[in-house]
């Protein structure tokens, strides 16, 4: 028999994550978890091997949002964004082999992360359904 002791979830990919007391679950796993990734200019996913400083962003849902903030830089107001997006953009992001559409969720989001990390890099939200760009069939997005 396993014992559950503690449950996490990452909103954000490669970002710190989040203590639960409780999860909700959803047919993909803890509700809220890895909705968002950062991607580069070749909407490459980015992670803590690509940028260290990652590990140095904060999540917490509050409010009906995510909120992001710099460990390292209180001074700096949190990012807030939405739960749910329409984004401003769709664009096919690069997820190790795969490839799934994903929402751009704002320029000001994208603005306050580059200049949090000192790179360009935008926040992609993944829907709970995304269609794959070689066969165009809707997948789920890991």
């Amino acid at each position: 028999m396993f014992t559950i002791t503690q449950l996490h979830i990452y909103p954000v990919k490669s970002l710190a994550g989040i203590a639960l007391q409780e999860a909700k679950t959803t047919e993909r796993g803890f509700e809220y978890d890895r909705r968002w990734m950062l991607i580069d200019e070749n909407n490459q996913f980015l992670t803590q091997r690509n940028i260290g400083a990652l590990a140095l962003l904060e999540t917490e849902i509050a409010e009906r949002q995510l909120r992001i903030r710099h460990k390292l830089q209180p001074e700096i107001a949190s990012l807030k964004v939405p739960l749910k997006t329409d984004g401003y953009a769709q664009t096919d992001v690069q997820i190790w082999d795969d490839v799934c559409r994903a929402l751009l969720v704002s320029k000001e989001a994208d603005a306050w992360l580059s200049e949090a990390l000192g790179s360009n890099v935008r926040l992609a939200y993944l829907p709970m359904m995304l269609r794959a760009r070689w066969n165009r069939s809707v997948l789920p997005c890991q």
